[in-house]
């Protein structure tokens, strides 16, 4: 049951972010001036200076939709391969396809394009996502060995 759930979690994520790279410039930047301004609301209520811009919020985007994409492609082929053991080069693929496949859609969208530096800042999110998952996964394993093994 978890690997399915697992499974059907990272195959969203990906329609939603191919659902996103379909978007009209108009639309995708309708969507970004919409969190702009959550984040400029949020600044001005604790009182902080708005370092965001569109760009930025973009960029933010990206990199995080990754993330989380990441995090669960690399858990979702952990949990069907029993670990990442011989399976890291799949997962790298995978974390690079995507991206190329987001920017290659991406230009063919009403006003949009594809950029190698959104691939970059995909691919970086994307393998930050594994990471997580690759450190939380240590930490984990660490602490049931200690619980097995009181010294």
């Amino acid at each position: 049951m978890k690997k399915r759930i697992l499974l059907t979690v990272t195959v969203v994520l990906t329609a939603a972010i191919f659902i996103h790279s379909a978007m009209p410039a108009d639309m995708s930047s309708d969507e970004s001036g919409f969190i702009l301004r959550l984040f400029e609301k949020l600044a001005e209520i604790f009182h902080a200076p708005s370092v965001f811009n569109e760009y930025t919020i973009r960029k933010f985007a990206h990199f995080t939709e990754f993330g989380v994409f990441g995090f669960f492609l690399s858990w979702t082929v952990r949990e069907y391969c029993g670990g990442f053991k011989g399976q890291i080069f799949k997962v790298l693929f995978f974390l690079l396809s995507t991206p190329v496949a987001d920017e290659t859609i991406q230009y063919f969208s009403e006003g949009r394009s594809s950029q190698v530096k959104d691939v970059l800042l995909d691919f970086s999110g994307a393998v930050t996502g594994f990471a997580a998952l690759a450190l939380i996964a240590a930490v984990i394993q660490r602490l049931r060995k200690r619980r097995e093994d009181p010294i």
